[in-house]
C-alpha cells in the first residue's frame, strides 16, 4: 500500500502539500474543490454542461497556468524554463477558452476556427516546455535509441488512431474552410509528438529518484490526447454547440497539471548517480502499441479486407520494423561502449586497490633492506608485520577476484569438512586488520559444521571488514543454529545502508551509497563473494538493519548438512549403549 501511494504520486503531492503555508493550501484546496465539482456538475448535469465546462477550463488552466511560472521563479537553468514554458502554454489555452467564450456569446461559430490558435500555441507550449526537462548528460547513441524508442510508439498509435478515428474524419476535412482543415489536421500532429515526447522522457534516465511531477503531466497530456481525439470526432463539420467536448475529461487534465504545478519547487530526491536502466514497463509501452499495430494487421490479412486501413498498417509495420532494426544496431553499439567504460572503471579501481598496499610493502621492504641505516629488531618486526597485513590484503583480492571471474556458481569447487565453527570464525577474524575497532564473537564452542572452510573464511573476511571499514567502532559476529539452518551474523554501529541500495549493493564492483566516494577504500566485489560462496553451498545472503548496534546487519544462511554438538554425540552415544 505504502509503494502504491508513492509510485502513484500520492504520497510525494502529500508531502509538497504539507509545506506549503496554511493560507496557500486552503486556496489550493478550494481550487481542488471548484474543478472538481464542475467536473462533476457537466459529467451529471447536461442543461449545466456548456456552462460548468468551459467555467471549469478557465478556472484550472488560469491557476495551473500560474503556479506553474510563480513557482519557477525559484529554480534555476534549464528546469526554469522548461516549468515556465508549460505554464505560459496553460495560460494561452485560458485564453483561447476566454475567447471562444466571448465570441459564441455573439454568434455561432464552427468548432475549428481560429480560437484554435490560442489552444495550439499553448498546446505547442508545454510539449516543448515538457520536452526541455533536465535530462541526464549521455552520449549520442543513448540519445538515439530513447528517440527510436519514442518514434516506434508514436508511429504505432498513430496508425492505430488512424485506423480507428482519423481516417475517416480527415477525410471530412478536405470539403471545410481553410481554417477547419488547418486547425483540425493540427491537433492529430501535435497528438502525435506529445506522445513521443511522453516516451522520450520517460524513458530516457534520470538523476531523480521519482519524479511524481513528471507523472502528473504525462498522464495529464495522455488524456488531452484523448480529449483530443474524441472532440475531433464530433467537432469535424459541425459548428461548436454542436461539438460535444468531454468536460470532465479535460477538466481532470487540469487538475493533473494543477497538482504538478504545485509541485514544482520541491524536486524529488536526488539519485547518487544516475539510474543505469529504465523500468521494464515503461520500456516495453512503445513495443506494446507496436504489436497491437501488428495484431491488427494480421488481423485484416485473415479477414482479406485489402482497404486504406490495411495499407495504413502495412507500411507502418514496415516503418516500425525498420526502426526496431536500427535501434537493436544502436543498443548493440551503445552496450559496447558500456562495457568498455566499465572494463575501464574496472581496471582503475582494482589497479587503486592493489597500488596502495603494494607501494607500503615496497617502501617497508626497502627499509627493512636498508644497509645504510639499520634497523633494531622491534622495528624490524614492526614493518614486516605490516607487510605481512598488506600482502594478506592483497592476496584476498586477488582471491575474489579469481572467484567472481568464474562467472558460473557451478564451476565454484566446494570441499565440504567437518570444522569447529568457533575456530573457523576465530582464524577469519584474526586475518582482518581491525583498525583499532572492537570486535566481539558469539558461537557456541562445540558447534561443528560441514563447510569449505576456506570458502566460509572468504566469506566471513570480506563481511567482518566491511563492517570495520564502515562503522564506528564496534562490530560484533554472530554464529547459531536456526532450526534446520545455520546462520552467520555480521552487526556494526554504522550508518547502515540506505533503502534504496539494499538490492544493488550485492552487484559485482557496486558500492552503493559509496560509490562514488574516493576516500573509502574498497573495490565492491566483497559483497559479491559472500552472497557467491553462499549460494555455492545452497545458502542465501541478505542484509537488514542491525537491532543490537544500529548500523548493518549482513547475515548468511546455510542448510544444515552436519550441525552437532558434543553434547548430542554423547546423547547419541548413550542412546545406543541403552
Amino acid at each position: 500500500m505504502k509503494a502504491l501511494c508513492r509510485y502513484s504520486g500520492v504520497q510525494p503531492f502529500l508531502n509538497v502539500w504539507k509545506q506549503h503555508p496554511v493560507w496557500f493550501r486552503w486556496i489550493a484546496a478550494i481550487v481542488f474543490a471548484l474543478l472538481l465539482g464542475l467536473a462533476v456538475v457537466s459529467a451529471t448535469v447536461p442543461s449545466a454542461e456548456d456552462t460548468a465546462g468551459p467555467i471549469g477550463l478557465f478556472l484550472g488552466s488560469v491557476s495551473a497556468g500560474v503556479t506553474f511560472v510563480v513557482g519557477a521563479r525559484r529554480l534555476h537553468g534549464r528546469e526554469r524554463v522548461s516549468w515556465t514554458f508549460v505554464g505560459v502554454g496553460l495560460l494561452l489555452i485560458a485564453t483561447g477558452v476566454f475567447a471562444v467564450a466571448l465570441i459564441s456569446s455573439f454568434t455561432e461559430m464552427a468548432a475549428f476556427g481560429p480560437p484554435d490558435l490560442l489552444f495550439l500555441s499553448g498546446y505547442a507550449f508545454g510539449i516543448v516546455g515538457f520536452a526541455l526537462l533536465p535530462q541526464v548528460a549521455s552520449d549520442w547513441s543513448e540519445r538515439l535509441r530513447v528517440l527510436l524508442d519514442g518514434l516506434i510508439g508514436a508511429i504505432s498509435i498513430g496508425v492505430i488512431a488512424w485506423l480507428l478515428i482519423l481516417g475517416d474524419l480527415l477525410g471530412k476535412l478536405q470539403s471545410l474552410t481553410a481554417w477547419e482543415r488547418w486547425a483540425g489536421s493540427a491537433y492529430p500532429v501535435l497528438d502525435a509528438i506529445a506522445m513521443i515526447v511522453i516516451i522520450l522522457v520517460f524513458v530516457r534516465r534520470s538523476t531523480y529518484r521519482f519524479d511524481a511531477r513528471l507523472l502528473f503531466v504525462g498522464a495529464a497530456f495522455i488524456a488531452q490526447i484523448v480529449a483530443d481525439l474524441a472532440y475531433l470526432k464530433s467537432g469535424v463539420g459541425h459548428t461548436f454547440t454542436e461539438a460535444k467536448p468531454i468536460y470532465p475529461l479535460s477538466i481532470s487534465v487540469l487538475i493533473l497539471f494543477f497538482a504538478a504545478a504545485l509541485m514544482v519547487r520541491s524536486r524529488p530526491e536526488r539519485r547518487e548517480y544516475a539510474d543505469r536502466r529504465s523500468s521494464l514497463l515503461v520500456l516495453a509501452t512503445p513495443y506494446s502499441l507496436a504489436a497491437a499495430m501488428t495484431t491488427f494487421l494480421i488481423v485484416r490479412i485473415v479477414q482479406e479486407r485489402l482497404d486504406t486501413g490495411f495499407w495504413a498498417l502495412l507500411w507502418g509495420t514496415i516503418a516500425v520494423s525498420v526502426l526496431v532494426f536500427v535501434r537493436q544496431g544502436v543498443a548493440i553499439r551503445e552496450n559496447r561502449r558500456l562495457v568498455e567504460r566499465q572494463r575501464a572503471a574496472l581496471v582503475s579501481s582494482i589497479s587503486h586497490e592493489l597500488r596502495t598496499p603494494l607501494t607500503a610493502v615496497v617502501g617497508f621492504l626497502d627499509l627493512v633492506i636498508d644497509e645504510v641505516t639499520p634497523l633494531d629488531t622491534e622495528e624490524r618486526d614492526e614493518l614486516l608485520l605490516v607487510v605481512h597485513q598488506q600482502a594478506r590484503y592483497m592476496a584476498r583480492i586477488v582471491s575474489d577476484l579469481i572467484l567472481l571471474a568464474r562467472g558460473n556458481l557451478d564451476s565454484i569447487d566446494i570441499a565440504p569438512a567437518k570444522v569447529s565453527l568457533k575456530s573457523l570464525l576465530n582464524s577469519a577474524i584474526a586475518t582482518v586488520d581491525s583498525g583499532g575497532s572492537s570486535v566481539t564473537v558469539e558461537s557456541d564452542a562445540n558447534l561443528e559444521v560441514f563447510v569449505d572452510s576456506e570458502r566460509l573464511q572468504q566469506l566471513i573476511v570480506n563481511l567482518v571488514s566491511n563492517a570495520i571499514r564502515y562503522g564506528r567502532g564496534r562490530v560484533n559476529v554472530v554464529a547459531k543454529a536456526a532450526g534446520s539452518a545455520l546462520v552467520i551474523e555480521v552487526h556494526d554501529d554504522g550508518l547502515g545502508v540506505p533503502k534504496r541500495h539494499e538490492l544493488t549493493i550485492w552487484e559485482r564492483f557496486e558500492r552503493g551509497a559509496h560509490r562514488l566516494d574516493g576516500t573509502r577504500p574498497g573495490s565492491g566485489i566483497g559483497l559479491a563473494v559472500v552472497r557467491v560462496v553462499a549460494e555455492a553451498h545452497g545458502g542465501t545472503a541478505d542484509y537488514r538493519r542491525s537491532e543490537r548496534l544500529g548500523g548493518s546487519c549482513f547475515f548468511v544462511t546455510l542448510p544444515r548438512r552436519i550441525v552437532e554438538t558434543s553434547r548430542e554425540k554423547l546423547d547419541g552415544s548413550v542412546r545406543s549403549a541403552s
